[in-house]
C-alpha cells in the first residue's frame, strides 16, 4: 500500500542483475499487504540494462537514484537511507527471495532501544539455514550462526552482536545518529561494523525467528573482490574484542554447524571445540593464534 506517509522505506542497493531485480520486486509488492511502504532503488553503476530499466520504472512509491560512480553497498544504502521518508527503513538485497509474512515480525520488533532487527535467511540453493544471527570466530572475524544447523526456534526473538544487512529493519534516526554505514568498507563488514558500534551506543540488534527469506547468497559481481582489505580493517578496530566473544560463540557453533555433515568435522578442531565446551581448554590452540596473526596482517587465514 503504497502512502504519501509511508509506515516503511525499503532501501535496495543495485549492481547489475536485473533477472534477480525484476523477480525481487514482484515478490517485494505482494509481501507488503497492509503495510504503507516506499520503495528506493539505487543503482550503483551497473552495465547490464539496470539502469535502462530503471528509468523507466514509473510506479507510485518507488524512487529510482543513479549513482554517478560506484559507491559500494555502503555508500549506496547510506544514500538511499538519505532519502527515506519513513521513520523506519528496511534495507534489502536483490537477490532475496520473498515470500508473506516476512515484514509485519520485524516491524513490530523494533523499540526504543533496539539497533538492527534481522530474520532467517534460508539459502536459496540448498534450501538450509544459512543465517539466524552473527557470532564471531576466536580469530576475530564473524559467522552466520544458525548455518547448517538441523534445527533453530520457529518463532521467538533472540539478541546477537551483529546480524547481516541483506535483510533488516533499523530506525531511519538511529541508522543515521551512528553516522551510517562506514564507507571505508568495501562490500563486506560494513554491517557487522554499524551493529557493533550501536551495541557500543546502548543499542540491542536481534534476529525475529518467525521472520525468514530465502536468499541467493553473494549474487552481485565482485561481492568479495575487497575481502582482504575489509577483513584487516575489520580487525584492526574490533579484533582485540571479536577475538575473545569468538572464545565463547564458537565452540558450540562449529559442532552444530556440521552436525548434518559429519565429514566437514576436522579432529583437530573437533577436539579443540570439545575442550573449550567442557572448560579444559580457555586458551586459543597453536593453529588459532597464527590464523589470527594472519588475518590481522594479510586478510588471509593461515593454519
Amino acid at each position: 500500500m503504497v502512502s504519501e506517509t509511508p509506515e516503511l522505506t525499503i532501501v535496495t542497493a543495485l549492481y547489475n542483475r536485473i533477472d534477480l531485480t525484476r523477480s525481487f520486486l514482484g515478490d517485494l509488492e505482494k509481501t507488503l499487504e497492509g503495510i504503507s511502504y516506499e520503495i528506493i532503488l539505487v543503482d550503483d553503476g551497473s552495465d547490464d540494462g539496470t539502469r535502462e530499466y530503471l528509468r523507466g520504472l514509473q510506479r507510485p512509491g518507488i524512487t529510482c537514484l543513479l549513482n554517478e560512480k560506484n559507491l559500494g553497498f555502503a555508500g549506496s544504502n547510506n544514500r538511499g537511507v538519505k532519502a527515506a521518508r519513513a521513520k523506519t527503513v528496511a534495507l534489502l538485497n536483490n537477490d532475496l527471495v520473498l515470500s508473506p509474512g516476512w515484514c509485519r515480525p520485524m516491524l513490530t520488533s523494533l523499540g526504543e532501544d533496539t539497533g538492527f532487527v534481522g530474520n532467517v535467511q534460508i539459502n536459496a540453493q540448498t534450501n538450509r539455514i544459512d543465517h539466524a544471527g552473527i557470532v564471531f570466530t576466536p580469530w576475530g572475524i564473524p559467522e552466520h550462526w544458525g548455518q547448517n544447523y538441523l534445527r533453530i526456534p520457529a518463532s521467538g526473538i533472540r539478541s546477537f552482536r551483529a546480524v547481516t544487512a541483506a535483510c533488516a529493519m533499523i530506525r531511519k534516526e538511529v541508522f543515521e545518529k551512528e553516522g551510517g554505514f562506514d564507507e571505508s568498507y568495501r562490500n563486506g563488514f560494513e554491517d557487522i561494523d554499524l551493529c557493533l558500534r550501536l551495541e557500543q551506543a546502548g543499542k540491542s540488534n536481534c534476529v525475529v525467528f518467525e521472520s525468514r527469506v530465502k536468499h541467493w547468497i553473494s549474487s552481485s559481481p565482485g561481492r568479495k573482490k575487497s575481502d582482504m582489505e575489509n577483513i584487516t580493517r575489520f580487525l584492526e578496530k574490533w579484533g582485540d574484542r571479536t577475538e575473545k566473544w569468538g572464545m565463547d560463540d564458537w565452540a558450540s557453533h562449529y559442532l552444530r554447524r556440521n552436525m548434518r555433515r559429519p565429514w566437514k568435522l576436522n579432529g583437530r578442531k573437533t577436539l579443540n571445540a570439545l575442550a573449550m565446551l567442557s572448560g579444559l581448554r580457555s586458551s586459543r590452540p597453536d593453529w588459532m593464534e597464527r590464523r589470527a596473526r594472519s588475518l590481522r596482517k594479510t586478510g588471509l587465514p593461515d593454519g
